[in-house]
């Protein structure tokens, strides 16, 4: 004997929308609404939960802790790089794509009317989202080159950029990061 198992067609509807989300909503895409992560208070950043930030406005993963932060020592140029290839290598967060930052990028989570921290031993005060870790450094290192030995970067304390020889590990960080693929 053959027992038939029928579901109303809207139970049927709402699993095939519930599986459907669950295979699109895989790594790097943009959090919903009905996620239960952190958001920043103005909705903008999303703690994903695995020490990354995802900015919903730029589409941008960060990783919640700088380079200071997560190895207790400040870097050069050459070091940003070298420390972003090793998260690389690692898989930092289940990413394989992590990159330095741009000037514009950096100058992007400055917001001069969100307080995060000050600089530790300095009375520097870092202007992003209180969402990302706290006392991490108040200058981070970016991608781009200038001359044959300065690089740039962005100072947190007024969101405007410096130049510096690549050799320089004065208070100087990096802040990895990804673009988020739908």
């Amino acid at each position: 004997m053959r027992v038939a198992i029928y579901f109303p067609r809207m139970t049927l509807i709402a699993l095939a929308l519930l599986l459907i989300g669950a295979t699109q909503a895989g790594a790097g895409s943009l959090p919903s609404d009905t996620d239960t992560k952190t958001w920043s208070s103005d909705k903008r950043f999303v703690d994903n939960g695995n020490q990354t930030i995802t900015d919903t406005k730029s589409r941008l993963m960060w990783a919640k802790m700088d380079s200071y932060l997560h190895t207790g020592h400040w870097i050069s140029w050459n070091e940003a790089n070298k420390y972003v290839a090793d998260l690389n290598e690692k898989g930092f967060a289940g990413y394989y794509d992590w990159k330095m930052p741009t000037v514009n990028e950096l100058k992007n989570l400055y917001e001069a009317d969100k307080f995060n921290s000050a600089q530790v031993g300095k009375e520097m005060n870092i202007h992003i989202d209180p969402i990302f870790a706290k006392n991490g450094g108040g200058s981070s290192w970016a991608l781009e080159k200038n001359g044959a030995f300065n690089a740039q970067g962005v100072i947190f304390n007024h969101g405007r950029s410096f130049s510096a020889p690549r050799k320089s590990r004065t208070r100087k960080a990096v802040r990895a990061v990804r673009v988020v693929n739908e």
